[in-house]
């Protein structure tokens, strides 16, 4: 159901090389997240998870509907 709109957020995510936010969007009934989750190289699904967590998302900008309007088309 959310399958594109998390795609999209973890691209933005591999992009600017930040945790896999997408990660801990986890299905009710297995605890597990989607397939599709991108991880950064060398990273297991665990340490994605937990540095979500640790990540000050705060520091961030807040992205644009542009920049995600033009990681949806890069992904195409």
């Amino acid at each position: 159901m959310l399958g594109r709109q998390l795609g999209i957020i973890g691209e933005f995510c591999r992009l600017n090389d930040l945790p896999a936010l997408n990660s801990i969007v986890v299905n009710q009934t297995t605890g597990a997240p989607g397939e599709e989750v991108l991880l950064r190289d060398g990273r297991t699904l665990k340490q994605e998870q937990r540095d979500v967590m640790r990540q000050d998302w705060f520091q961030l900008g807040i992205p644009t509907t542009g920049t995600f309007r033009t990681v949806w088309e890069s992904m195409g």
